[in-house]
C-alpha cells in the first residue's frame, strides 16, 4: 500500500504593532453604516454615505439585527481614517480578514479593488497611491449578501447563516519595500530522533524582487527562547525565495501537548530592514499506513464535535474572540481531538485550535450544490483554495483539505482531479478530502475515493433510512466494496430536530448506537458528530429572524448543556474507572483506570489523577505513560471510608477527562 506522508503548520498574525518596518494599525470599531435595497447609493455613495447614515461595531452583520435578519441585498460602510504624514514613503495595504459576500472597496473616492463570490477568506489592496498623507482619509466599502451564482456557498444551498457584513477585523498594514506576503515552513520530521529538516519558502508581495537578504529567527511560542537565528542573501526561483535549515531537540505537537514555535522574517535591501513578518507553528505529522492514520508515528483514533460558527444570536458570523474561544473550551472539554468546519474560519479561531491541541479539517463552503462546475465556477473554486491554503498553511492544527461537502454524484469527476492537484501544488502539509454522503450507494464509484481519505456522513436513521439497523451493513459493504484496505472518516452524523422527532432523549439514543458501531469497526480511524450547539441557519426548520436554527447540538445556541452533552463526554473519554474500592478500616481507596483501545485510541502521557482527602486537601499524582489497552492500579490515602470519594482525570493541559 502507499504512503502518504503529510505534515502540518501555518500563519499567526500579531495584530499589534510589529518590530522593524511593519505596522499594523486596527480599523476596528465604530463605522458608519446604510442599507441600500434598491442600489441607490451607487452612484454617488462612493464618495460617502448619507448624513442619516447610522454607526456600528465592526465586525458587524445586519442579520442578528431586528427587522434585517432576512436582509439578503447591498449595504455601505464607511470609515473616516487619520494617516500619519510619516507614512508618505512607505507601503500601505489595506486589509480585511473577511467580508461576507460580495466587496468593492473605494479611499478617498477612488476604486481601490474588489473581492467578489468568497466571503470568508482575507483580502488586501496597496492603497499607498490613494491615500493623503497627514490628513483625514475616507474609506467606504459597498458590501452585498445577495444569493448568488457565482459564489461559493452557491446560491442559498447551504446550511448555515447568509450574514452579511464586514464580519472580520480590519487593519491597515504599513511597512517598506519589499514586504512579506507570506513565509510557509515546510518541515520533514523525523519522529524517532526528535529532529527536522526546515524549508523556509518565502513570497514577497512585489514580484520584481529577485534578490534580499532575509533574517529568520526562531523561537519557542511558550517560553519565547530562540531557537536560533540565521540570516542569508535569497535569489527569488519562480517568484519563491527558499532558505533551508535543521532543527534539534523538536517538541512535536500534539492534541495533549500542543507544542508551537514561532518564525520572526526579517528582509532588507542595501542593508535596510523593509519589512518584519511573524508566523507562528508546530511540528507534527500525519500519515496513513493501510487502513491506520498516524500522528507523529502513533496510529491513533479520534473522537470529535464540529460546531458551526456564527451560530450564537447575538453576534452571528461577527463572533467575537470570547464566542470563538468558549467553543474550543468546551469541544475540549468533550474530550474532542477532531473536527471539521463546513467553511474557511476566522484565524482566531484557528489559533485556538492550535493552542489548544485540536486537529482540523477546513473546507472550501461547497455543500451540494452545484452538481458539475463551469470553468468559472472551478476558477472560483481554484481561488478559494489558493486563498486558504496561503493563509492556513503554517497552523499545525489543520490536517485536511476539503474540497467539497455532500455533493452529488453526478459531479464530473474531472473537476475534483484537477481540483485536488490544485490543492497539492502548495505542498504535501496535508491531506486533501471530499466529504460525502453517498458511498452507501456508490461505493467504488464514490467521489471521495478520489482524495486521500474516504469519508462518510454517517446518517443511517435520520436523514437516510428509517432505522440506525442499517448503519452496520452500510459499514460493511464500504468496507468490502469501496474501501480496498484504506480507513473511513466518519465525518459528520447526528439527529435533528424537529425535522427527527424525539428530541435529546433520541438523540442519546441514536448517537451512542452509532458511536458503538463505528468504535468496533477499526477501520474507522475517526468521527466527527454533529454538532456541538444548535445553529443558526436560513434552511432552519425551528425559530425566526436570527433565532432560525436547527437543533441539532449537544448544547444550545448559547452553550447551554443538554444530557446528551455529558453521554457524549462518557463516549469519547480516553479512559474509565475499571474499579474504586474504598478501605473499611483505613483511609484510603484503590483505584484502577482502564485505557480504551477502540474509538478514541491513544497513548495517554503527562495524566494526572486528582481527589480530594477527608481534610478538604486535593491530592495528585501523574500517571505513567499508559498505551490504548492497559491499566494502572493505584492507592489513594486520605479518604474517608464513609463518603464517596472524588476523583478526577485530567488531561496535560487541565481539561477534565472523567470523575467518580
Amino acid at each position: 500500500m502507499k504512503k502518504i506522508i503529510l505534515l502540518c503548520l501555518l500563519p499567526f498574525f500579531l495584530t499589534s504593532a510589529l518590530r522593524g518596518q511593519h505596522e499594523v494599525q486596527s480599523l476596528d470599531g465604530d463605522w458608519k453604516f446604510q442599507l441600500d435595497p434598491d442600489s441607490a447609493g451607487c452612484s454617488s455613495w462612493h464618495i460617502g454615505l448619507p448624513h442619516h447614515a447610522r454607526t456600528v461595531t465592526v465586525p458587524h452583520t445586519w442579520n442578528i439585527e431586528d427587522g434585517t435578519e432576512y436582509y439578503f441585498n447591498r449595504a455601505w460602510y464607511q470609515k473616516d481614517v487619520s494617516v500619519p504624514a510619516e507614512w508618505k514613503n512607505r507601503q500601505v495595504r489595506l486589509h480585511f480578514d473577511a467580508v461576507y459576500r460580495d466587496a468593492v472597496v473605494w479611499v478617498n473616492g477612488k476604486k481601490a479593488g474588489e473581492h467578489t463570490g468568497s466571503g470568508y477568506m482575507p483580502f488586501s489592496f496597496n492603497v499607498s497611491g490613494l491615500l493623503k498623507y497627514g490628513e483625514n482619509n475616507r474609506i467606504v466599502l459597498s458590501v452585498s449578501n445577495a444569493f448568488g451564482a457565482y459564489s461559493f456557498p452557491y446560491m442559498d444551498k447551504f446550511d448555515w447563516n447568509n450574514d452579511g457584513g464586514i464580519i472580520r477585523p480590519v487593519k491597515l498594514i504599513v511597512t517598506g519595500k519589499p514586504s512579506i506576503r507570506y513565509a510557509h515552513v515546510c518541515p520533514d520530521i523525523d519522529v524517532a530522533k526528535r529532529s527536522a529538516k526546515v524549508a523556509v519558502k518565502i513570497k514577497t508581495w512585489e514580484n520584481d524582487v529577485k534578490k534580499a537578504v532575509f533574517t529568520l529567527t526562531f523561537a519557542e511560542y511558550g517560553s519565547k527562547r530562540t531557537v536560533f537565528t540565521r540570516t542569508e542573501e535569497l535569489r527569488a526561483e519562480d517568484g519563491i525565495f527558499t532558505m533551508e535549515t535543521s532543527f534539534d531537540n523538536v517538541k512535536l505537537w500534539h492534541f495533549d501537548d500542543p507544542n508551537l514555535y514561532t518564525l520572526q522574517v526579517d528582509v532588507a535591501v542595501k542593508g535596510k530592514t523593509t519589512d518584519s513578518y511573524h508566523t507562528r507553528f508546530g511540528f507534527r505529522k500525519v500519515e496513513i499506513k493501510g487502513d491506520q492514520f498516524f500522528l507523529n508515528d502513533e496510529a491513533v483514533r479520534l473522537p470529535g464535535i464540529e460546531y458551526m460558527p456564527g451560530s450564537h444570536p447575538a453576534y452571528g458570523m461577527a463572533e467575537p474572540a470570547e464566542v470563538f474561544s468558549t467553543a474550543v473550551r468546551r469541544m475540549k472539554d468533550l474530550n474532542c481531538v477532531i473536527t471539521r468546519f463546513h467553511w474557511q474560519q476566522d484565524k482566531r479561531m484557528l489559533d485556538l485550535m492550535d493552542e489548544c491541541g485540536i486537529l482540523v479539517q477546513e473546507e472550501l463552503p461547497w455543500w451540494q450544490k452545484p452538481s458539475d462546475l463551469s470553468s468559472e465556477m472551478e476558477t472560483l473554486a481554484a481561488k478559494q483554495l489558493d486563498e486558504m491554503i496561503e493563509r492556513d498553511f503554517n497552523h499545525p492544527c489543520i490536517f485536511s483539505w476539503g474540497i467539497s461537502n455532500e455533493v452529488e454524484t453526478n459531479t464530473d469527476r474531472d473537476n475534483y482531479r484537477r481540483l485536488i492537484a490544485h490543492a497539492r501544488r502548495w505542498g504535501g502539509n496535508t491531506f486533501v478530502t471530499i466529504v460525502s454522503c453517498i458511498i452507501t450507494h456508490a461505493l467504488a464509484d464514490d467521489p471521495a475515493l478520489l482524495a486521500d481519505i474516504p469519508t462518510w456522513n454517517d446518517y443511517e436513521g435520520t436523514w437516510h433510512s428509517k432505522s440506525n439497523e442499517t448503519a452496520a451493513n452500510a459499514l460493511q459493504n464500504i468496507r468490502d466494496k469501496a474501501l480496498n484496505g484504506r480507513p473511513l472518516f466518519v465525518t459528520e452524523a447526528g439527529l435533528c430536530e424537529p425535522a427527527n422527532v424525539g428530541g435529546d432523549a433520541r438523540r442519546i439514543v441514536d448517537m451512542t448506537y452509532h458511536y458503538n458501531l463505528w468504535a468496533k469497526n477499526k477501520f474507522i480511524f475517526g468521527c466527527i458528530y454533529f454538532c456541538l450547539t444548535d445553529y443558526r441557519t436560513h434552511m432552519g426548520e425551528s425559530g425566526e429572524g436570527r433565532y432560525r436554527q436547527r437543533i441539532h447540538g449537544l448544547m444550545d445556541q448559547r452553550f447551554g448543556v443538554k444530557p446528551s452533552f455529558a453521554v457524549y463526554k462518557s463516549l469519547a473519554a480516553p479512559l474509565y474507572f475499571e474499579s474504586v474500592q474504598q478501605g473499611v478500616e483505613g483511609k484510603h481507596a484503590d483505584v484502577v483506570v482502564a485505557v480504551k483501545d477502540n474509538l478514541p485510541s491513544y497513548t495517554l502521557r503527562g495524566y494526572k489523577l486528582i481527589w480530594k482527602t477527608t481534610s478538604g486537601a486535593m491530592n495528585e499524582l501523574t500517571l505513567p505513560d499508559l498505551k490504548p489497552g492497559e491499566k494502572h492500579k493505584m492507592t489513594l490515602t486520605g479518604i474517608s471510608p464513609d463518603e464517596k470519594p472524588f476523583i478526577q482525570v485530567i488531561r496535560p493541559a487541565g481539561y477534565i477527562v472523567v470523575e467518580y
